[in-house]
């Protein structure tokens, strides 16, 4: 009887602290000092809104990198040069393919130019900032969930995958900072903490300075801690789950570096 006892007070007692919910700074502390324990205890936790303040925080920061960037004479040049050249190679291409004719690709770049005034640029930096770190936050969790599908008996929930990516996405808000701070300092663009900093744009060559850019060592870090969440979460190992985060991050890197992605590099 006193057998059954303890083995009864035990179930209680594991079940409780299965359902005790971690508090959201503890969760965003944990991502740093023992990720796999803090996703574990989020995967038990009766909350689900986990991922909102973090998404919140990177929006802030992203805003406030756009405004610094952007009011950045030397910075804002670049920003509007690689457009203006990004755009001149499209259109240059659409001519030699006789999509449209030499007069109208001219046509189109004058009227691009006149959106390009430093205002109209603060405006776009802005809007991008807020609207693209939802859109791509909410695409790599479509792209996640949809993809972890591919093992056999693994089952995620959307809201779970946009957990893990809410929580790691403090490490972002990090990257933010120090790579705006390096921009600012260094006068230069697709700066960071990683091979880019020993090259420069025009040693290179663009494409190969793109590939550079992707190797930010923060953001590889971020990596790690989604796969090591996802590995929770999903029951896999974290080799697997690492592995496969990092083998859609290459396909990223690939298509921003040498394909018709490079705008969103460093996304």
């Amino acid at each position: 009887m006193e057998d059954n006892n303890n083995q009864i007070q035990q179930i209680q007692e594991e079940t409780e602290q299965q359902q005790e919910n971690i508090s959201l700074g503890d969760a965003l502390a944990g991502v740093f000092s023992e990720p796999g324990k803090t996703f574990l205890a989020v995967k038990n936790s009766t909350k689900k809104n986990y991922w909102i303040l973090p998404l919140v925080i990177v929006i802030a920061i992203s805003v406030i990198a756009s405004i610094l960037v952007l009011r950045d004479e030397e910075l804002a040049s670049g920003v509007k040069e690689k457009q203006i050249k990004a755009m001149h190679e499209q259109l240059d291409k659409a001519v030699k393919e006789g999509t449209i004719t030499r007069e109208q690709a001219d046509q189109q770049i004058e009227q691009s130019q006149k959106f390009m005034t430093g205002s109209m640029m603060m405006i776009f930096g802005l809007v991008f900032s807020v609207f693209g770190v939802l859109f791509f936050f909410f695409f790599k969790a479509l792209v996640y969930w949809g993809g972890l599908k591919i093992f056999k008996g693994t089952v995620v929930g959307f809201i779970d995958i946009m957990n893990v990516l809410g929580l790691s996405a403090i490490i972002t808000a990090i990257q933010l900072v120090v790579d705006t701070f390096l921009a600012v300092m260094m006068g230069k663009l697709m700066v960071n903490i990683g091979p880019v900093l020993l090259f420069s744009e025009d040693a290179v060559g663009a494409k190969f300075y793109i590939l550079l850019a992707h190797f930010d060592s923060i953001n590889i870090w971020y990596m790690i801690v989604v796969g090591i969440g996802l590995a929770k979460f999903s029951n896999l190992k974290s080799s697997v789950t690492i592995s496969f985060v990092f083998g859609l991050w290459l396909i990223w890197v690939l298509l921003t570096s040498f394909g018709p992605f490079g705008m969103f590099v460093g996304r």
